[in-house]
């Protein structure tokens, strides 16, 4: 698995089990994250710390 998979596979997990399955959607159709009233391109949950899961704490990644 690449690093870039891994960091958005950690932000997608936090995201559902912090905000629910209810709040989050990938609009595939539009390459769009839905969360709330909002939305970010999908690429969005490849960047570190996009989410608390992979903000850096020192070496590496947390989550």
């Amino acid at each position: 698995m690449t690093e870039e998979t891994r960091i958005a596979l950690q932000n997608y997990d936090w995201l559902v089990r912090n905000r629910g399955l209810d709040d989050v959607e990938l609009a595939w159709d539009s390459d769009t994250l839905v969360s709330g009233s909002g939305g970010v391109v999908i690429e969005s949950l490849c960047e570190p710390g996009f989410t608390p899961a992979t903000a850096k704490t020192g070496p590496g990644l947390a989550g």
